[in-house]
C-alpha cells in the first residue's frame, strides 16, 4: 500500500475523495488508510490535520511505511469516502510553519544563529537556537527582518529535487533524508528541506511576533506567533491595556507610570503596616505579660487568636523577649496552628512540649528547645492542645 499525498500538490485543497485500502485499530479506535488524502500526518514539528471522512471525525493522522492512517471517532463502513479538512486549523499550521522558515532564516541573517529544533504548538510555536547570548535588540532585529520578508509578499514554492539540483541550492541546513527531498523556498530568502504545508506567499503569514525567549541549557528557546494567532494576541493585549487605562483613569501610554506609582505607594503602605503590626505585637505582649501571674518565677501565657499565623508568631517573639515567659499560642483558621516559645532564662524544651500537646489534639509538631510549631486538625483540637500543654507545665 502507498498513499498519494494530495497536500504536496495543493496545500489549499480542503476536500477530496479517496478509497479505503486498509483498516486497523489504534489505541482502541478504528483507523483507515486511503489511497489518496489531503490530511497531513504529524511530522517535522507540524501537528496532524483534523476534519471528517464521510462525516466521521478524524482525530489523529500518522504515516507508517508510506501509508497515511486516519484515526476515527467511530467506525466507517464505506469504501469510498469524501474527506473534509478542518481548514482553520490547517491554514493556521501553514502560517506558523512558513513563518518559522522565515524567522529561522532571519536569525541566520541577523545573528548567525542556527535553528536546531522547531515545535508548532496548539497556542504558541517555538524554535531553539544554538546561541544563548542574544539580547532584546538582537531579537528585535531578527523579527524586523522576518516581517520585512512578510511585507514583500515573496512567493513560497515547494518542489522535489534531485541530488544534482540540491547541490546548487543555498540550503539553510542539510536535509535529514537522502531520497524524495522536498525543498520549500521563500523566494530569494530561504531554502529548506521540509515536508510540511505552507502558504503560497510570505504575505499570507500575516505577521510574525516574538513573544518570549528563555535559555535552556546551551540553546535559546524563542516563542513566536504568526498570522491569526498574532492578531488574536494583539487583541488580547489591546483589551488588557484598555482595561488598565480605564482602571487608572489615564491613557495607555501613561499606564506604566501609573503602575510604578502604585507600586511605590504599596511599598510605603506595606512598610507602615509592618511597623504598626510590630507596635501592636509589642503592646499586646506587654499587656498580656502584665496581666499574667508569676508561678514559681514563670509566667504562662496561653491564648488562641483569630489571626494569621505570621501575626501570632510576631506575638510569640515579643513575649519570649520578656524574662521568665512561656508563650503557648494558637492561630485559628483553615489550617489551625500552634506556636510555643519561651524566654532564654526558662529551662524547658518547647519541642517536647509541642509533641505532647499535638498528640492530645490529633496533630503533629515539634521544634527547638526555645521555639516549636505544630498543627491540629480542628479549632477544638487547638484548645485541647493548649490545655494539655498548660497541664504539663502546672504538673497536672
Amino acid at each position: 500500500m502507498h498513499t498519494q499525498c494530495l497536500y504536496y500538490q495543493d496545500a489549499y485543497l480542503r476536500a477530496f475523495t479517496g478509497r479505503i485500502v486498509g483498516r486497523r485499530q489504534v489505541d482502541g479506535r478504528p483507523a483507515v488508510a486511503l489511497d489518496r488524502t489531503a490530511f497531513y500526518p504529524t511530522g517535522g514539528g507540524q501537528p496532524h490535520d483534523t476534519g471528517t471522512l464521510n462525516g466521521v471525525a478524524v482525530t489523529d493522522v500518522f504515516a507508517a511505511d508510506g501509508v497515511i492512517w486516519h484515526v476515527l471517532e467511530a467506525d466507517l463502513p464505506d469504501e469510498v469516502v469524501t474527506g473534509a479538512l478542518n481548514w482553520p486549523r490547517r491554514f493556521d499550521h501553514m502560517q506558523q510553519h512558513t513563518g518559522q522558515h522565515v524567522l529561522s532564516q532571519a536569525f541566520v541573517t541577523c545573528c548567525h544563529a542556527e535553528t536546531v529544533a522547531f515545535h508548532l504548538g496548539a497556542e504558541i510555536s517555538t524554535i531553539d537556537l544554538n546561541r544563548t547570548d542574544l539580547d532584546a535588540d538582537a531579537l528585535a532585529a531578527a523579527e524586523a527582518t522576518a516581517n520585512a520578508v512578510v511585507d514583500e509578499a515573496r512567493p513560497v514554492t515547494a518542489t522535489f529535487v534531485t541530488q544534482e539540483e540540491l547541490a546548487r541550492l543555498p540550503l539553510r541546513k542539510p536535509p535529514k533524508v537522502t531520497e524524495a527531498i522536498r525543498i520549500v523556498q521563500v523566494e530569494g530568502f530561504d531554502w529548506s528541506a521540509c515536508g510540511g504545508t505552507h502558504v503560497a506567499n510570505s504575505a499570507q503569514i500575516g505577521l510574525i511576533k516574538i513573544v518570549g525567549a528563555e535559555r535552556r541549557g546551551t540553546e535559546l528557546r524563542v516563542s513566536f506567533l504568526c498570522g491569526r494567532r498574532a492578531r488574536a494576541d494583539y487583541g488580547r493585549l489591546q483589551a488588557l491595556a484598555s482595561g488598565l487605562a480605564a482602571r487608572f483613569t489615564c491613557s495607555q501610554d501613561e499606564v506604566p507610570a501609573a503602575i510604578e506609582r502604585l507600586a511605590r505607594e504599596q511599598q510605603a503602605t506595606r512598610k507602615t503596616l509592618e511597623e504598626l503590626e510590630a507596635q501592636w505585637a509589642e503592646a499586646t505582649a506587654a499587656a498580656w505579660w502584665a496581666e499574667s501571674a508569676a508561678v514559681d518565677g514563670r509566667r504562662i501565657i496561653a491564648r488562641a487568636l483569630d489571626a494569621p499565623p505570621e501575626r501570632v508568631k510576631a506575638l510569640a517573639q515579643a513575649l519570649r523577649s520578656r524574662p521568665g515567659t512561656i508563650a503557648l499560642l494558637a492561630a485559628r483558621g483553615e489550617r489551625p496552628q500552634l506556636i510555643f516559645a519561651r524566654s532564654d532564662d526558662v529551662m524547658l524544651n518547647m519541642g517536647e512540649l509541642m509533641r505532647t500537646a499535638t498528640a492530645a489534639a490529633g496533630g503533629r509538631g515539634g521544634g527547638r528547645p526555645e521555639w516549636a510549631q505544630g498543627g491540629a486538625p480542628t479549632a477544638e483540637g487547638l484548645d485541647r492542645a493548649l490545655s494539655a500543654a498548660t497541664n504539663v507545665l502546672l504538673g497536672k
